[in-house]
C-alpha cells in the first residue's frame, strides 16, 4: 500500500486499484452521489468498491488511472473537453435526490450565486481531473461534492482550467499569453454549452469566487490577526489567489469579449 500525494484534506493510499481514504461527515452523502452517477452511466467518477468502506472505516473507490496536465496548462481540445465534462456532470446529477439527512462539506461557495442550483463537483480543479493523450476522463477526490449555483461551479472550473493567473505564476506554469487564454475560456464555455446570459455573468462570477476563496484560505489557515504567522504553504495559496483576482479585475473586459 503506497501513500497518493493530493487527496484534498484526506490522507489517501492506493493498495492495488482501490484507493482508501479517511471518511468525512459528508461521505455518505457524497457515497450516495457516486452510487447514482454510476447507475447514471457517468463514467467520469471513480466508484466505490464494495460497501464503500474497508473494516477498517476507511472509504474504498476505484483507482482511475493517467495522469495530470497541471500545472501546464491544457490544449484547446482539452479545455473544451473539461468543460464538456462538466456539463455531463450537471446533466447526470439533474435526478439525484440527496438522501434526507444528507451532510455536505462547509464548502465556502455553497451560498453564493443567485441562479439555478446544481450538484456539482465543487471542487473540479487541473489537480483533481486525470487526463489520458491530453483529454480529461475522470474527476477525482469528492469531498466538497453537493448543491451549489450553477453558474459558479462553471466560474470556478472554468477559472482554474483556463488558469487566468497573473504573470508570475504565468511564467511558472509556462501559460499561454492572455489572448490565448480568452480563446480557451471561451472554448470552455463552449464545451459546457452556457447559455448567453451565463457567458455575459461568467467573468464577475469567477472575480466574486476568487475574492470568497482568498478569504475563505485565509480563515483556514487561522490567519485571524497580525499576530498569526501563516505556513509559507498557506500564504502562497492566499497569495497566487489574491493575485488572480486582480488579474481578473484588470482584464475582465477583454475576457468578456472573448465570451461575447
Amino acid at each position: 500500500m503506497r501513500k497518493l500525494t493530493g487527496g484534498g484534506r484526506s490522507v489517501v493510499h492506493l493498495d492495488g486499484d482501490v484507493v482508501y481514504r479517511r471518511p468525512t461527515p459528508a461521505t455518505p452523502a457524497v457515497h450516495a452521489l457516486l452510487r447514482h452517477l454510476a447507475a447514471a452511466g457517468f463514467a467520469g467518477a471513480p466508484r466505490l468498491v464494495g460497501t464503500g468502506f474497508a473494516t477498517d472505516g476507511r472509504e474504498t473507490l476505484t483507482y482511475v488511472p493517467g495522469g495530470f496536465t497541471h500545472p501546464g496548462p491544457w490544449s484547446l481540445d482539452g479545455v473544451t473537453a473539461v468543460g464538456a465534462l462538466l456539463r455531463d456532470l450537471h446533466d447526470a446529477t439533474a435526478d439525484f435526490r440527496p438522501p434526507p439527512d444528507a451532510r455536505w462539506y462547509d464548502w465556502h461557495a455553497r451560498g453564493l450565486g443567485d441562479g439555478p442550483r446544481v450538484i456539482s463537483h465543487c471542487d473540479a480543479a487541473p489537480w483533481n481531473v486525470v487526463a489520458r493523450d491530453g483529454l480529461p476522463v475522470a474527476l477525482i477526490d469528492w469531498e466538497f461534492a453537493g448543491p451549489t449555483d450553477e453558474l459558479v461551479a462553471v466560474a470556478q472550473a472554468a477559472w482554474l482550467h483556463v488558469k487566468l493567473h497573473d504573470d508570475l505564476v504565468a511564467a511558472r506554469e509556462g501559460l499561454p499569453p492572455l489572448a490565448e487564454r480568452a480563446r480557451q475560456l471561451r472554448a470552455f464555455a463552449e464545451g459546457y454549452r452556457l447559455a448567453a446570459a451565463g457567458r455575459h455573468r461568467l467573468v464577475e462570477t469567477m472575480i466574486e469566487f476568487v475574492v470568497s476563496e482568498v478569504a475563505w484560505e485565509a480563515d483556514d489557515a487561522g490567519v485571524t490577526s497580525p499576530e498569526v504567522t501563516a505556513h509559507p504553504v498557506a500564504l502562497w495559496g492566499m497569495a497566487w489567489r489574491a493575485r488572480a483576482a486582480n488579474f481578473l479585475v484588470r482584464h475582465r473586459r477583454v475576457l468578456a469579449n472573448a465570451l461575447a
